[in-house]
């Protein structure tokens, strides 16, 4: 795969899950699985990113802080939390312990705040790809 096709592959996927965290925070329904799918369209950003610095396959990894960093993105200490912050999300839909109070937290107030968050970041990082040669 070209390198630009590589990015577009990334980006377009990343797109995808964005719609889809949006449909589902807007049904009501299954809110957690909005704030999962938030996190792996900022980790597939990242992913194109790094293909686009460096014309490799990215890391197979889900965390966005090592992401970030492997990228050699500008973090302050607000961005680093908010990356962990997002990181749990990926974390406790995935696993059985973590999932029942996870569930408990994830009210539409909760949800709404935090797909801000993940948007915000999403332009954050779109505009760096859009502004790198």
């Amino acid at each position: 795969m070209e390198q630009q096709e590589h990015i577009n592959y990334w980006l377009e996927s990343s797109n995808e899950d964005w719609l889809n965290a949006n449909e589902i925070a807007a049904k009501n329904e299954r809110k957690h699985m909005a704030l999962f799918l938030g996190h792996l369209s900022l980790e597939k950003i990242l992913k194109a990113l790094f293909v686009k610095f460096y014309n490799q396959t990215p890391p197979y990894k889900h965390d966005l802080v090592l992401l970030a960093e492997k990228c050699n993105l500008p973090l302050s200490d607000e961005l680093v939390t908010d990356l962990k912050l997002i990181n749990e999300f990926n974390i406790q839909t995935r696993y059985p312990d973590y999932k029942h109070e996870f569930y408990k937290r994830s009210t539409i107030q909760f949800v709404e705040e935090e797909l801000k968050r993940i948007e915000r970041l999403r332009e954050w990082l779109l505009s760096i790809i859009d502004n790198t040669q």
